[in-house]
Formats: C-alpha cells, structure tokens, sequence
C-alpha cells in the first residue's frame, strides 16, 4: 500500500491551476474580474499568440500596497470575504484567492500597481515557485498584469492549446461577457499589436450590444425591465425572425455576473415554442439582479454555474416576462434591405449626405421599375424548360431539380428510347427551350424500378395532404412520406455527389451580400475558407466587423447568402475543436439542402409529386434526412385490417 504523502505546494498550485486556467480565455476572465473588482472604469487588453505569447491587462483601478503585493499570488489569499458568512454574500466576481496563485504557477508572471495616494508604483516579478520583489517602478495609477509565456512548464497542457487566433477568439468571448454586462466601463482589446476592438464607456445595454454585435441586431431588440419579489429583471429579444442556428448567442447574466443555467435555458426555449423552428435559437440577453442570498455561486471553479434557492420561482417569472413581451410587440418579419447591404452601396457612391441617398433610392426604383416593363405579362411561367440549376427561385422546385432522372433512365442506366446512355448536361441541352412541359394527366406514367423501399402504383395517384405529407397506394399497402424530409435527403445527396467530384460551380453576385460578423466568426471564416471555397462560397473581410460574401454556389440560386454563411459559421463554431472535414462538409451540406427543398405548406403539383417519388429508390438512406427524421411511414394492408377490426 503506498504511503500517503502531502503534496509539494508548486504541485498543488499547478493542480489548482487545472481546474482555474484551462486556456488564454481563462486568464484573461479572471484578470478582467479582478479589474472590475477594483472599481476600474477602462481596463485594456493586449494579446500576443492568442495569449500564449503574452496577455497584459491594464485597469485604473484603486491599485494595490506594496505590502499586499506577494500576498497577492499567494494561495488562497484575497481581500473580498473574510469569513465563511461572506460565501453567502458574495458581492464581487472574483472571491476565491486562487487566480493569481494559480497563473503564477504555469507561467511568468508580472504585477505592477500603484494606489493614488503613493507617488511611485511597486513591481512583483513570479515564476512558478519563485518571487521577486516588491520592488519600486514608475506606473500610473491602477494595476498591470503581464503573463508570458503560460504553460512554459505544464507541456502536456501547452500542446493541447488551439493556433493562436482560435485561442484569441476565445479569449474575445470573455472579453464580450464582461463587457456586456459592465456596459459603463471602456474596455480595448489588441492582438498582435493590432487593435481589434475599442469599446468606450455607454449608458445602457444596447449601445454595448451594438458595438459588439452591429447596430442591426442592437436596433431590433425588444426590451424589458419588470421587478417582483426581489428579482429584478433586465431583457433584450430579439425577434423570432433573427433567431441563430447556435445558442450562443444566448446570454444570461446574475448580478454582473455570466453564467449558465439549464433551468433559464429552458424558459427561454418554452417562450419561443412555436415562434422558431425546432433547430433555431433565439437570440436573448438577460440581466437577473437579486441579492446575493438568493443563490450560491461557490459551486463550480470557474464561477460559471450557480445554486438558487428557489430555482422554480426563477424559470417562472424569466419565462413570464419573455412570454409577455413576445405578446406584446409585433413579430411579423418586416420586409427591407439588410442595413449592412446598404452600406455597402451607399459606400460604393460618390454622393453623400442625403441628396446622395435619395440619388440611390431614385435608381433602385428606376432599375426595379425597367425590370417590370421588360416582362411580357402574357407569357407562361412553366412554357420553358428549367435550367440544370435554377437563378430566379429561393430553392430548385422538384421539377427542376429531378425531372431528368424521373422516368429518363430505366434501371440499366439506358435512355428510354434507346441504348446509347447520355450524360445530364446533354439531356438538358436536348430539351427544346420552346416546349410546353406536358400535362401531368396525360403523361406516360413513370416506371420505377425495384428497390428495397416500397413502390407506389405508378397509375395510382398520389395525394398531399396538409401540404406537407404525400401519400401514395403501394402493393403492400400505402405509404406517407414527409414531402420536406425526403426532398431534403435527395438534394444532400446529388450535392455530396457534386462536391466530391470537386468544388461546387458558384456565381459571383453583382453586389456582395455583407453582415456584421463577430470576431469568432471572422476567424472561422478564415480559418476555412477553403471548405467554403469548396462550397462555391467566396468570403473576404468587409471592413473591420464586416463580411462580405462575393459568390455562391450556382445550385442554390438567389438565397439569402449572407444569412446562410452567418448559421455555418454559428454551426462550425458549435461543432467544438478542430473537427474533421467530413464533419464540416456534412454540416454544411446539411443547411444547404434543408433550405434548397420544399417546405412544409408548399403547394406541389401532381407532376412534382411524381417526381419526387420517383427519386426516392435513386439516393442511399433515403428513409431517413440527414437529420436522422425519417421520411417514409409504411402502413400495410394487414395493418390496416387490424385497425378496422376486419381481421
């Protein structure tokens, strides 16, 4: 039996330090609380590597006695409780003694401070055990911290840090946090010796949100201030219309203080059951204010979770308030030009001012109104043939997309009026751009071959019902099929064909579609921009919070592109580290075929109908979407018999 030992005490700070300091991000909280915890009204932040290299961050805080200095990284040594009482009571962000401690621990640590009565400042070097001064230096009023070079002696962690701007990306998370909720505070952060973001001291949440997030998303939001039993409560929604495909954009704040909560997590997504799509997610920012009694947040290293002590009143009245403010305000979609979009042409014109913008506003109407008068009112929308890839619609209609495989080619791969098999494009090119499509009624039914899948009568008619479920007679029985789900399948599998033959052809757009992106986003954005190269999506930088989206994939036609790189960015980011390419490439495959096919409540003809049928036994996986839905509901006639007593 081995003999119990206690442990050296740089080893228990390097194990302290696991728990505290598991990246750059992880340093730069605790050194920004530590600011705000100071009464610091600027606190500025410099990045070098992500904050491998260096993170310094400087506040104006009341600075701390030379005296205090080496207590300061001594473990479990704090100026914020001083008693077991205070846990009960926490009033500031930063409580535990540890931080410091730990930082010094894995890294070489500088302390600079100077309180405002002193007239010079004192300096504290460290580096794992050892420790250096205090000693006298000159320094402005507040504190210094500087950390270089952090896991120089805990490799197994080093190597297990991202490159360096996905760790700054991290560490801009934090930052954003914070700063969210100490709106009244002016933060700048650098990376590089690149300014990367400059927030100045404002009075209200809004304006925060808006230099973090654009004033698009900022101008929208519906705002709410209700107090009750001690709780009170700050909200900014924003309309289900802009709701993400990630829930982090979802922040939730107790007395300045970020945290998780599954409890709110759920209020927030039974206020908007029925408002978003079950795999969208609202974009909320709640401010909870009560007092510190009311819960215990000494329950997780990072300070991230928390303890109420009565977690139901909580849900119940967030989810009361969010539900009272969705029914008070007007949630239909407005229709209008993106702001950022707008900018971008305004910016584009030599007029300025507002002769230059009703300038602007004349030739849009001009260029709208010529565009009416070049359309010949009498001429039939369905009298030509589809191209291979239609550019009018928001998704490929059925008939576009799959006419050529539906009734074209028999099981052997043969043209139906021969033997010589021909290619798609040349079955394209041979259809005569005058001809009607022919009426469904008349057609020669579409023979279907064989398969795994049950097969509909081709002489029998298939019906829609609810304008969302097929249903259609089959030998054993008759089958209902999710007209959404099974459109969706289908067109990820022609696009994954496609993409693995090579990149998927794109068309560059006369105008880029641009959005105000964070800073996570644009690196993403630039750390893959091959896979979106592969996509037929060119990205470049639109200013220094901008994107601007120059091409998309032809397949996709007129869409909203700036929207659908915005929810692959959020998907990437929710995907976790370094995922592997096939993960990224089923991610993104997976959005574009779920906004290419038909919806639920679209109108399709016979003909469509058909069609789609026709597709179902020609793609791998075909009764499940890449979702894992399934598509297809099989009832037999024995099964039928049961439920109407006949057996």
């Amino acid at each position: 039996m081995p003999h119990i030992r206690q442990l050296d005490p740089s080893l228990v700070n390097k194990i302290a330090a696991g728990e505290v300091i598991e990246r750059p991000a992880s340093v730069v909280k605790e050194l920004i609380e530590n600011a705000l915890d100071a009464g610091a009204t600027r606190v500025d932040i410099a990045l070098e590597e992500g904050g491998v290299g260096l993170i310094r961050v400087a506040d104006n805080g009341c600075g701390i006695v030379p005296e205090d200095l080496s207590l300061a990284v001594a473990p479990h040594a704090t100026s914020k409780i001083a008693s077991s009482e205070d846990l009960f009571a926490i009033q500031t962000l930063g409580f535990r003694g540890e931080a410091l401690a730990s930082i010094a621990s894995v890294s070489h640590l500088r302390i600079v401070s100077r309180t405002a009565d002193q007239l010079e400042g004192h300096e504290l070097l460290c580096s794992d055990t050892s420790v250096e001064g205090p000693r006298t230096c000159a320094a402005p009023i507040g504190t210094t911290i500087e950390v270089r070079n952090l896991f120089f002696n805990v490799p197994a962690r080093r190597k297990f840090l991202r490159q360096g701007p996905t760790e700054f990306s991290h560490a801009t998370e934090q930052l954003a946090r914070l700063a969210l909720a100490h709106p009244h505070v002016a933060f700048s952060l650098s990376h590089n010796g690149r300014s990367a973001r400059s927030l100045p001291a404002v009075e209200d949440r809004r304006s925060r949100i808006a230099d973090f997030y654009g004033t698009e998303l900022a101008e929208c939001l519906m705002a709410v201030d209700r107090q009750e039993r001690g709780l009170r409560i700050e909200a900014l929604l924003a309309p289900p219309a802009q709701c993400r495909a990630s829930s982090k954009w979802q922040y939730l704040f107790v007395n300045g203080r970020y945290i998780t909560d599954r409890r709110i997590g759920f209020a927030i997504r039974e206020a908007f059951r029925g408002l978003i799509e079950h795999d969208r997610y609202p974009v909320v920012f709640i401010f909870l204010t009560t007092e510190p009694t009311a819960y215990d947040v000494n329950v997780h290293p990072t300070k991230i979770e928390v303890r109420w002590r009565d977690a139901g009143l909580i849900q119940s009245q967030v989810l009361a308030v969010l539900r009272e403010t969705l029914l008070s305000h007007d949630l239909m979609p407005r229709l209008g030009f993106h702001h950022s979009t707008l900018d971008a042409t305004r910016a584009t014109n030599s007029d300025t001012g507002a002769e230059g913008e009703t300038l602007h506003q004349a030739r849009a109407r001009q260029a709208l109104a010529d565009y009416l008068r070049s359309i010949d009112p009498t001429q039939a929308r369905l009298r030509f043939a589809p191209p291979p890839f239609p550019t009018q619609s928001v998704r490929p209609s059925i008939r576009s997309t799959f006419v050529v495989g539906a009734g074209a080619e028999g099981p052997s791969g043969q043209g139906a009026e021969g033997n010589v098999e021909t290619t798609e494009g040349e079955r394209f090119a041979s259809t005569d751009p005058q001809s009607e499509i022919p009426n469904p009624q008349s057609s020669p039914p579409i023979e279907i071959p064989d398969s795994a899948f049950p097969v509909p009568h081709s002489s029998a008619s298939v019906i829609q019902v609810h304008n969302t479920y097929l249903v259609a007679q089959t030998d054993e029985g008759m089958v209902i099929i999710d007209q959404h789900a099974l459109h969706e399948r289908i067109l990820y599998e022609r696009f994954r064909e496609q993409i693995l033959a090579g990149p998927l052809e794109s068309q560059r757009l006369l105008i880029p579609q641009t959005f105000e992106a964070t800073p996570t986003q644009v690196q993403i954005a630039q750390d893959h921009s091959e896979l979106l190269a592969a996509l037929g999506m060119e990205v470049a930088p639109f200013g220094p919070r901008c994107l601007a989206v120059q091409s998309v994939p032809t397949l996709l036609g007129e869409f909203d592109a700036a929207g659908f790189l915005r929810d692959l960015l959020d998907r990437i980011s929710d995907i976790g580290e370094a995922p592997s390419r096939e993960t990224l490439i089923h991610s993104a495959l997976d959005m574009m075929a779920c906004k290419a096919a038909v919806k639920a409540g679209d109108v399709l003809t016979q003909e469509e109908m058909l069609v789609l049928l026709a597709q179902r036994h020609l793609v791998d996986r075909s009764s499940n979407c890449p979702h894992g839905r399934p598509t297809t509901l099989q009832l037999t006639t024995r099964d039928l018999e049961r439920q109407f007593k006949r057996v």
